[in-house]
């Protein structure tokens, strides 16, 4: 596993902080964006970019501001259409890279990283394809109640903020597994409520915490409409191919919920449209050792179908 350590600046001045796994020779490149107040040692995101180095296709993972090493305040305060801007940042470091072709650069997202992936590629033409692993589509509180109470604790908050006072954090996961301010499901509570019990930490650099202004501005975002525009480009001067892979036992992401996304997106000439379902992954382990091989396959071949100029 070869790699060196990089950092870049967003538009508005945020240091950046990751690592790039140069291929051997000049081609495609893509940028690992992972998953919720996620950081880059993360889901097995290491493994998987050296795979890819491997294969040829020059890998950019960092960790997202506010996060892990990487610049910005309030610490682990996570902003939707912030981390999609921050994404097209990372593009242009990406495409700056010796070992990268710049009309080959994509973009590769994980779980919420997948969801924030789409919703970049939608908006910067400049991406040539993007990869989607288990991305997240189910983003709501467990109920109608429980959104209203949250948001009401996050207008207390806004107004503690105005009056100087620091932002309010909460963790992500309790020690019984759950999250406090009761968003999502399907996380896997044994686990999560073990390590957070004894005190483990969860991966290197990771904060089990995150503002709790967070959730005010995920219950604002709604970026799937925004995916529909992905195919409707000329098919040279866009997006080229989207890549949905689908984990057959996701519980955090629905599969049927992520098939439907995938189909709303348009067919249009010269745009590829591919689907990878993997049987028995779930939303954590799918780029675990036991589907990496199969998956890393999938993707490379995905890369040079795209690429092909008889698309």
């Amino acid at each position: 596993m070869s790699f060196t350590h990089t950092k870049f600046r967003t538009i508005d001045g945020i240091e950046l902080h990751g690592r790039v796994y140069p291929a051997a020779r000049r081609g495609p490149g893509v940028v690992m964006c992972p998953g919720f107040n996620s950081v880059l040692t993360m889901l097995n995101f290491p493994e998987c970019a050296s795979a890819l180095q491997k294969h040829g296709i020059t890998t950019l993972l960092y960790d997202p501001r506010n996060t892990g090493s990487s610049g910005g305040q309030p610490r682990n305060d996570i902003d939707p259409p912030q981390s999609v801007s921050d994404l097209s940042d990372a593009l242009s470091q990406l495409a700056s890279l010796p070992s990268v072709d710049s009309a080959q650069a994509g973009l590769l997202g994980m779980s919420f990283g997948g969801s924030v992936a789409l919703s970049a590629a939608a908006v910067d033409p400049r991406c040539c394809f993007v990869i989607a692993v288990a991305p997240l589509m189910d983003m709501d509180f467990t109920s109608s109640a429980q959104r209203t109470r949250v948001l009401r604790k996050c207008m207390q908050d806004r107004e503690s903020q105005v009056m100087g006072n620091s932002p309010y954090s909460l963790s992500v996961v309790n020690d019984k597994g759950e999250s406090p301010a009761g968003f999502g499901h399907g996380i896997d509570k044994e686990r999560y409520g073990r390590l957070v019990s004894q005190g483990q930490e969860i991966a290197p650099g990771y904060v089990n915490r995150v503002t709790l202004m967070t959730y005010y501005k995920l219950a604002m975002w709604t970026p799937w409409p925004l995916w529909k525009c992905l195919g409707s480009g000329d098919g040279k001067g866009g997006t080229r191919g989207v890549m949905f892979i689908i984990p057959g036992e996701d519980a955090m992401s629905y599969p049927d919920l992520q098939r439907q996304y995938y189909d709303e997106i348009p067919e249009s000439a010269g745009f590829l449209k591919r689907k990878m379902e993997v049987e028995g992954a779930g939303h954590e382990d799918v780029l675990g050792d036991v589907y990496l091989d199969a998956i890393i396959q999938g993707m490379t071949e995905f890369v040079e179908c795209v690429l092909d100029d008889s698309l």
